[in-house]
């Protein structure tokens, strides 16, 4: 990655940090342009590690056992690829309903990476449980805390960076989390 792409990584993790103190100036970091737009979807190869990371903590033994180690990453990747590409398809057409579609491109560049803090949150938690840092009943607790913390951080994203109420914020938080879930089931189901 040259430097330039360098830099704009590390001021749009800024800005995503910036949000996720509810701090709206965030947004300002961001290139809402088209080929910023574009740009912002690095933000999946820069989690994408860290997802395999946390499919390896996810799927059971014997599933490894039974169905292998490629077909599993196949499958998972596949899924990762699709639910970045089908969640800015689905949105489009909730932004244009809302009448907000001049602010899909803002509302998107925020929410792609935003996913790095995200991820490395539930990442850290996720280990922290499976090493043994945190004894299971903390670990249980400090899982759900970084889902909820998650939804309220998405939540907010869509809020400030669509201009919406709580309640159309809300709605396009629900269809990521039913995008994800049906997406994690469909991969699992594969294999």
């Amino acid at each position: 990655m040259t430097s330039a792409a360098w830099t704009e990584v590390q001021t749009a993790v800024v800005g995503a940090l910036r949000l996720a103190i509810g701090d709206r100036r965030g947004l300002g970091l961001f290139d809402i342009s088209i080929d910023g737009f574009w740009r912002s979807f690095r933000a999946g190869v820069i989690c994408y590690p860290l997802y395999l990371l946390l499919v390896g903590f996810h799927v059971a033994a014997a599933k490894w056992e039974a169905s292998g180690v490629a077909p599993i990453l196949i499958v998972e990747t596949i899924a990762y690829v699709i639910t970045w590409v089908a969640f800015p398809l689905l949105i489009l057409p909730v932004a244009r309903q809302l009448r907000r579609d001049d602010r899909f491109l803002a509302f998107m560049v925020a929410y792609n990476w935003s996913q790095i803090p995200q991820t490395v949150v539930v990442a850290l938690v996720v280990l922290d449980g499976a090493t043994g840092l945190l004894p299971p009943a903390e670990a249980s607790i400090a899982g759900l805390l970084a889902v909820i913390a998650t939804l309220v951080y998405e939540w907010y994203i869509a809020r400030v960076a669509l201009a919406v109420t709580g309640i159309q914020a809300a709605l396009v938080v629900i269809i990521d989390l039913l995008l994800n879930t049906a997406m994690g089931r469909i991969a699992t189901g594969l294999y």
